[in-house]
């Protein structure tokens, strides 16, 4: 699994001595912030398309991955070795972002039994801008441990972290994981990964929970919708 878990692997001996239990996870693009972010594509074939937002991108790379037959969760290397110009450079920065202050409110509370990440899709050279300015928007981010997953599955990274706090009786000290995201294609895919995981299912402790918060924009005033889940008795 290509991933790029940037200040993340020197902090897994800090943690296993720490009495962690509970992961809270944030979304970066359209949940801690709105930013002005486009993607643009231009084909083998000659078309050109600027994608504004989470769902044009989704949409563009999907139809695009089905017409080239590619089955990957994340499309866009493959793409791009199919020819595919996808100038991603307005992610390296943080450009012209609004904050959402539904979400970054909750994110600087920062509980005592819980470590604070940003997982975000994007590449890793946008960690330090994203840093830079949560302590713009007065977030402490020595705090907050950066991850960026370049587009694969946060699923996947979701599931590792709960197996790399495993103890004595071998089940994993997270007992919740708190997971605020705006993609539905994400949520899907940590659903999958975590609550629907058999293989995850012998190291959880019996009160594990997964709280998927949604963040929803509609027409620039943002809501959450909880999404729960629990292992069934």
């Amino acid at each position: 699994m290509k991933l790029l878990l940037e200040n993340w692997r020197k902090y897994i001996n800090e943690e296993m001595e720490e009495p962690i239990t509970t992961l809270r996870i944030f979304d970066f693009d359209e949940t801690i912030a709105h930013t002005r972010s486009e993607t643009r594509v231009k084909a083998p074939d000659g078309s050109e398309a600027t994608l504004r937002d989470q769902q044009e991108f989704e949409a563009y790379m999907n139809a695009a991955a089905a017409k080239e037959g590619i089955e990957a969760f994340d499309a866009v290397d493959a793409l791009m070795e199919l020819g595919y110009d996808i100038d991603l450079s307005d992610f390296s920065i943080v450009k012209d972002p609004e904050e959402i202050t539904i979400i970054t409110d909750i994110m600087r509370e920062f509980p005592p039994d819980s470590k604070t990440y940003i997982m975000t899709a994007r590449r890793g050279k946008s960690l330090g801008p994203i840093l830079d300015y949560l302590e713009e928007i007065g977030i402490d981010s020595n705090e907050v441990r950066p991850i960026a997953t370049q587009g694969d599955s946060k699923g996947n990274t979701i599931a590792h972290m709960i197996g790399q706090k495993i103890m004595s009786d071998g089940k994993s000290n997270i007992s919740r994981v708190e997971y605020y995201e705006d993609s539905q294609k994400n949520i899907d895919d940590v659903l999958r990964k975590v609550c629907e995981n058999p293989d995850l299912d012998e190291i959880k402790p019996i009160d594990f929970e997964l709280i998927i918060n949604k963040v929803i924009n509609n027409e620039g005033q943002y809501n959450i919708h909880r999404i729960e889940c629990s292992p069934p008795n």
